[in-house]
């Protein structure tokens, strides 16, 4: 584990931030770092649901789906990192537990950056199968609550550098 690779070490790190904060694109360069698998919930509705309704009933599906995934991931010694909005604490408990229950080190993440940096960005193509903009932002805004885990908070408007070699020394840490 030396070389920062957790494949055989199960870990789940659960990101959490608003459409545009940069959830993918640090999860898409943690997991190129760590050898994590990627659980998109925007990619995993897409799936589900080809034209997504975003009714509480297909929150439901792809939720079940991420957790289900995650589960037989890190069952088998897998790390995962978990990219979905994750703003509430009950979208997150789910995953507190599965790592509690499967005895594998957690971390929190959240990703955030100015609301008028990510109102620029989610008016340009977006990377990944989200398909968030302003109007759903202004939807989401405000109702991100507070963590009650420890967590690392990462501002994407400076590198990710700092913030991915953070994580995976946690993560090694964990590990012992």
């Amino acid at each position: 584990m030396a070389d920062g690779n957790f494949r055989g070490h199960g870990a789940l790190v659960l990101l959490s931030g608003y459409p545009g904060a940069g959830k993918t694109t640090f999860a898409r360069a943690l997991c190129a770092r760590t050898g994590a698998a990627h659980l998109e919930s925007d990619a995993i509705r897409r799936e589900i649901a080809p034209q997504p309704a975003y009714t509480p009933a297909e929150h439901g599906r792809v939720f079940a789906q991420v957790e289900g995934r995650a589960e037989a991931l890190l069952g088998a010694g897998r790390p995962v990192v978990v990219d979905a909005t994750n703003l509430l604490g009950k979208d997150r408990r789910r995953f507190v537990r599965l790592a509690r229950r499967l005895g594998v080190p957690f971390l929190a993440v959240r990703l955030v950056a100015p609301e008028e940096e990510i109102r620029r960005r989610l008016r340009r193509p977006r990377a990944g199968a989200s398909q968030a903009d302003g109007r759903v932002f202004d939807l989401m805004r405000g109702r991100a609550q507070p963590f009650t885990v420890p967590l690392v908070v990462v501002d994407t408007r400076f590198g990710l550098e700092p913030s991915l070699a953070l994580v995976q020394v946690l993560l090694r840490e964990a590990h012992g």
